[in-house]
């Protein structure tokens, strides 16, 4: 046999094996039966997979297969205990139970049939609902959601934590059941990195307020007594010596022991130019914080 043949062989061979795993792939996840579709999402649950969850056809949010990546525990030793009768002609539903953290549940699965194939509708997923003592955010793995708004979730355990996960730590260990709400309650802390970020965006919105100017900015924490000498000021300098060190809480800030030293010129009051120097060495700010899911935002009093 020619070389030319024994390419087309090769050929034909490796187009024939690509087509039977194709058809295998279909075949195994359009399943022809309720049962067996509700059994491929239990077990694709199982395997902690996200993709093998996504290509059950199961409607799965992706931030909700973000968070599955990052599931503490999944279920174990799912089965399909019994098919309901009644309902729509392209709905059924299925009876479940599988062991979560060592815990026997029970479930019943609604399934539709889309385009010829049945697929778990939304009764598949859970919900959790988080409050934090500190911010406006919370996460589960990569995902995040406002603290209050319910987040759809797979079967399996989760660490909900605070976030931005950064900044925040604490955390809660929560169990999501399919059609069921869970609520979480995570004892948030400021994390060191915190008062770092909030020095740097301290350091940063002074350094604005303290571009040359021919007034004072508000919200920065400068009061230069140059009233009783200027009649006028056509330009202040500034020279940071020392910033304000920054105190933090999780909802405020105190900013203390900053060196600020001013170079005002202008008139003086008896019409002559005028230039002069002042300095402090108590230079202070406050203001209030907030932490939104991805970081800190001062608000300079």
């Amino acid at each position: 046999m020619t070389s030319r043949r024994w390419w087309l062989v090769g050929a034909a061979a490796a187009l024939a094996l690509l087509i039977a795993g194709v058809w295998f792939w279909v075949a195994s996840t359009r399943s022809s039966t309720p049962e067996e579709a509700a059994l491929a999402y239990l077990h694709a649950l199982e395997s902690g997979d996200p993709e093998r969850v996504a290509a059950t056809g199961t409607a799965v949010p992706e931030p909700a297969l973000e968070a599955f990546a990052a599931a503490t525990a999944l279920i174990q030793d799912a089965e399909v205990t019994h098919r309901a009768d009644g309902g729509p002609p392209a709905s059924a539903s299925v009876d479940i139970a599988f062991h979560l953290q060592g815990e026997e549940h029970t479930a019943r699965l609604t399934l539709e049939s889309v385009d010829g194939r049945w697929v778990v509708d939304e009764s598949g997923l859970g919900t959790v609902t988080a409050d934090s003592a500190i911010g406006t955010h919370v996460a589960v793995g990569t995902a995040s959601a406002a603290v209050g708004d319910a987040l759809p979730l797979v079967p399996a355990a989760y660490a909900v934590t605070a976030a931005p996960t950064g900044l925040l730590a604490g955390e809660s260990t929560v169990r999501v059941l399919p059609g069921e709400n869970v609520a979480a309650t995570v004892d948030a802390r400021l994390r060191p990195e915190a008062t770092t970020a909030a020095q740097e965006q301290l350091d940063a919105h002074l350094a604005t307020c303290t571009e040359p100017a021919d007034t004072a900015a508000a919200g920065c924490g400068i009061r230069i007594p140059w009233g009783t000498e200027f009649r006028e000021v056509s330009e202040i300098r500034y020279r940071i010596e020392r910033s304000p060190t920054v105190t933090l809480t999780p909802t405020a800030f105190v900013a203390d022991g900053g060196i600020l030293v001013a170079t005002i010129t202008g008139t003086g009051q008896d019409g002559s130019p005028r230039t002069t120097t002042y300095r402090t060495d108590s230079w202070s700010v406050r203001g209030d914080v907030a932490f939104s899911a991805d970081g800190i935002e001062l608000s300079v009093w």
